[in-house]
């Protein structure tokens, strides 16, 4: 029990950093953590959009980031490092959180979702799909689901684990709205995947079957021709044996002859 409780507490604290971490670097474009820890410190690695917002002036805010890790969480020596995303728009938190700061500022949902769907493919994913949940409508309208799809996504199985799932909140004046966003990225290969092969040409396979059509009637005459000659041969055979017989009662006859006179 007391390990069970260990993790679990771990957990806990892990959520309550990131959504410490979410609230305060919302405007660098955060995406997620990594904590390793090593005998020594405990490696914090963030990701964001834009590394120098959270580094501040000369490390100011960043100093001031570890302090309250290490005095607010208890985490023992952090040390946090900021990597930045290459990519934002195949990253789902960053492309959630985009769509939900416009809902707040009172745009089109489905002008928001179709753009952010064109982006993403764009980046040549494989596949994105975006839901919103809740009051969508406005005030009095019941709460529903809307689904922005657009290339491949795996929906069950272990091939889920493959897809990047980012999701997060818009507050609104109606109620809250859910914002999950789903990307398969560019480089995803899932097991179920068959290569096909290319670059045999229809010309190719039509002069092998034609190769293959030509041996099997030479096969074939090959063996007309030997049953013709065994055929041949044997009735020779037989002419040879009765004109020896022929002969042999000619002599047969010519020496009665000879006897009688």
């Amino acid at each position: 029990m007391a390990i069970e409780r260990h993790f679990i507490q771990e957990g806990v604290i892990r959520s309550e950093i990131e959504s410490f971490l979410r609230n305060e670097l919302n405007r660098a474009g955060y995406s997620g953590i990594t904590i390793q820890k090593t005998p020594l410190t405990t490696r914090v690695v963030l990701y964001v959009e834009k590394p120098p917002i959270v580094i501040g002036k000369k490390g100011s805010r960043i100093n001031s980031l570890t302090n309250m890790l290490k005095e607010k969480f208890g985490v023992d020596n952090p040390s946090i490092d900021v990597q930045k995303i290459e990519k934002p728009t195949l990253d789902p938190n960053i492309i959630a959180r985009r769509i939900a700061v416009a809902l707040e500022r009172g745009m089109n949902r489905r002008r928001i979702a179709y753009k952010a769907v064109r982006a993403v493919m764009s980046s040549k994913a494989r596949g994105v799909e975006i839901i919103l949940s809740g009051k969508i409508v406005g005030k009095g309208g019941r709460s529903r689901n809307e689904k922005y799809s657009e290339g491949y996504m795996k929906k069950a199985g272990d091939s889920l684990k493959l897809v990047r799932i980012g999701s997060t909140q818009a507050y609104l004046k109606a109620g809250v709205i859910g914002v999950t966003v789903k990307i398969v990225p560019p480089d995803t290969k899932f097991p179920d995947h068959i290569n096909v092969l290319k670059g045999v040409k229809e010309e190719e396979i039509e002069g092998e079957d034609t190769k293959k059509k030509a041996k099997k009637k030479t096969k074939k005459k090959a063996k007309k021709a030997k049953k013709t000659a065994e055929k041949k041969d044997d009735p020779g055979e037989d002419k040879e044996e009765t004109g020896a017989s022929k002969a042999d009662d000619g002599s047969e006859k010519a020496e009665k002859e000879e006897s009688n006179a």
